[in-house]
């Protein structure tokens, strides 16, 4: 089926990502494991994985067993990382199946991996995590030593990895960073250390110095070109991989005080013109975004009244010349002028972690590299090479 390409539309630029993964591998000077989870932070999970890993990342993330099962179609070999484990006995038997390593903090975790795993004739990959101080996931650190030591000795297990994560990286003042950091190091004081021990997501890779026994980080905000924080943006060389376009469906003339949306919130302060653009809430543009602008003809316009499912409408009228088929950019540049995921998530009172995420299924993602359209996914069509 031939892919199809509404009017509303992600293009997703490989090269950056490519350029992300370098300038991570440059600073950290260890494995990257790469997190695609929430299909590839809204970029799409099987581009972003590809791109990643032909740029030099070792591994690769996920946060549950379904999005595994939906990456290992594209990435059949890559070492995968579940980040929050298998609870259910059908997670379990898919990831041994898919030779996925699953995330492990107790005993009786592992047993039931390592149960799985002898049933399909196989070992189970696992990943200890340790709680240094996030209060999530992961074993208690006065726990942490004799838990791993106990599921090192079960019979069908095999432990590639050990980690934490950190709560607060992303800070100007580290010193909790670095009390989780010493936590971690306690640990693997009692412990014989696997293959892979991370610690370090985007802000951590940002601000901190690795510790002498980290082998690997965990980008994954950075890997599209964000930063987890302003003030980390100097110690990370990145691009922005994402561009959000649309295109005005209709230009209407309409009168002084004609009110514009659902409650007529926004009414024509004079006579003048509204353009409607068919990207809404459905497509991951909150309701709650309603002090964002939007670029039309290079100029930055605040959105006219609430934002709907469907559709937002924009005041054109003072710019000239506006009409159906021109493009309308939320996230990208235009004529000089550019909007962020971070100008959006300020609007919408949230971080740019959630506004790209957000991005709905029914946009559809075009990916280039050197300018050229390599791939797409659609809600119709899925994920396809050109």
């Amino acid at each position: 089926m031939t892919a199809v390409i509404r009017s509303t539309v992600v293009d997703v630029d490989l090269d950056a990502v490519a350029a992300n993964v370098a300038a991570v591998l440059a600073r950290s000077r260890v494995d990257v494991i790469a997190v695609v989870k929430a299909d590839g932070y809204g970029h799409g999970a099987e581009a972003i994985a590809e791109a990643a890993i032909d740029a030099g990342a070792a591994g690769l993330a996920v946060a549950t067993v379904e999005e595994a099962i939906v990456l290992r179609r594209t990435r059949a070999q890559d070492p995968l990382l579940v980040l929050l484990g298998a609870t259910e006995q059908a997670e379990r038997d898919a990831a041994v199946q898919l030779d996925l390593s699953i995330t492990v903090w107790d005993v009786d975790g592992a047993r039931a991996m390592a149960e799985a795993a002898r049933a399909a004739g196989t070992t189970a990959a696992l990943h200890f995590k340790v709680d240094t101080g996030l209060t999530r996931l992961g074993a208690p650190l006065a726990e942490a030593a004799d838990r791993y030591r106990s599921i090192a000795a079960l019979p069908g297990v095999r432990l590639d990895g050990v980690f934490t994560h950190l709560a607060r990286a992303d800070e100007s003042d580290l010193a909790t960073a670095e009390e989780q950091l010493d936590r971690f190091d306690s640990f693997l004081d009692a412990i014989e250390p696997p293959q892979w021990v991370h610690a370090s997501a985007t802000g951590g890779i940002a601000s901190l110095t690795p510790r002498p026994r980290v082998t690997a980080v965990r980008p994954g905000l950075a890997l599209y070109g964000l930063h987890a924080a302003p003030h980390l943006a100097e110690r990370l060389a990145l691009r922005p991989a994402l561009t959000w376009r649309s295109k005005v469906h209709r230009v209407a003339d309409v009168p002084k005080g004609t009110g514009v949306s659902y409650g007529h919130e926004y009414r024509l302060p004079r006579d003048g013109r509204i353009a409607t653009v068919p990207v809404g809430y459905g497509d991951g543009l909150s309701r709650l975004a309603r002090a964002a602008r939007l670029l039309v003809r290079g100029t930055p316009l605040p959105i006219a009244g609430r934002v709907a499912m469907d559709h937002v409408m924009l005041d054109v009228t003072d710019v000239a010349g506006v009409r159906a088929g021109d493009e309308v950019v939320v996230i990208g540049s235009q004529g000089g002028s550019s909007l962020t995921a971070d100008d959006l998530a300020q609007a919408w009172g949230t971080i740019n972690y959630e506004v790209v995420t957000a991005i709905a299924a029914r946009v559809p993602r075009r990916y280039l590299r050197g300018g050229r359209i390599v791939a797409t996914k659609t809600l119709a069509g899925g994920y396809v090479r050109c």
